[in-house]
């Protein structure tokens, strides 16, 4: 069975949000927002360096989520439980 994987480009929020980024090597699983979808999902990412690049590759995760729900150009929040943290914009999608 194939899996998707998302490129994206993050913001990370200050004001309200994370007090630090997670250093680069973290496992870091974050609820997405999406539109309309009345249950909550987590995506999954390991943490680049964030002091030389915003993009990350993440995927959902559990393998029943919604994959159709996420959309090239579109623009997601992320939360840590009711904070949100942070804001992506979706590159590229990749079927692996």
């Amino acid at each position: 069975m194939s899996k998707q994987y998302y490129i994206a480009r993050i913001t990370w929020i200050s004001e309200d949000g994370r007090k630090n980024i997670p250093p680069e090597a973290t496992r870091y699983c974050p609820i997405i927002d999406l539109p309309t979808e009345s249950e909550t999902w987590s995506i999954d990412f390991v943490c680049p360096n964030f002091e030389k690049t915003d993009v990350i590759e993440f995927s959902f995760l559990a393998s029943y989520a919604p994959d159709h729900m996420i959309h090239k150009n579109e623009k997601y929040d992320l939360y840590e439980g009711s904070k949100k943290v942070a804001k992506i914009t979706i590159v590229d999608i990749r079927l692996i």
